[in-house]
């Protein structure tokens, strides 16, 4: 992903497909969160497990500048590693341009907190990440004070 201004990249967000893999926490199924859209077979999926929120989150690209596959990685794994040791459920997902020109990897996080996803976007120097709560359409919620990468 090549370095945008602010306008581009709030583009950039609004435009990415947020993609959960097949997992247990989705029923199985592959689903595609959009920026400020609805996700109701989710949110169905999610309220029989009893969780009323999610967030979907990178350690790639801190501050939306690229870096190596190796160094996203390297980054990636300490986050996995970070919400494992907090107890959270981690489903695969990937982040990716519609128009194929980038992609990263992510992860769905059934049930985790607004403010923990901030605190966990932030600690990995992210500019956003994407949170919902079911009945509600997918929201960005912007980093505050994230660390220069």
């Amino acid at each position: 992903m090549r370095q945008l201004d602010q306008e581009q990249l709030l583009g950039a967000y609004r435009a990415t497909r947020y993609v959960i893999r097949p997992h247990a926490s989705t029923d199985g199924v592959e689903q595609v969160l959009r920026v400020g859209r609805l996700h109701p077979s989710l949110d169905a999926a999610l309220a029989a497990r009893g969780h009323r929120e999610w967030a979907f989150l990178t350690a790639w690209n801190p501050g939306s500048r690229p870096r190596s596959k190796e160094e996203n990685q390297r980054a990636q794994e300490r986050l996995v590693s970070q919400l494992i040791a907090g107890g959270w459920g981690v489903a695969p997902a990937i982040g990716e341009a519609e128009d194929g020109s980038w992609s990263e990897q992510s992860l769905f996080v059934p049930g985790l907190p607004r403010a923990d996803a901030e605190r966990f976007g932030r600690a990995h120097g992210q500019v956003a990440v994407l949170v919902g709560r079911v009945g509600g359409p997918a929201e960005l919620l912007f980093c505050s004070h994230a660390p220069a990468p």
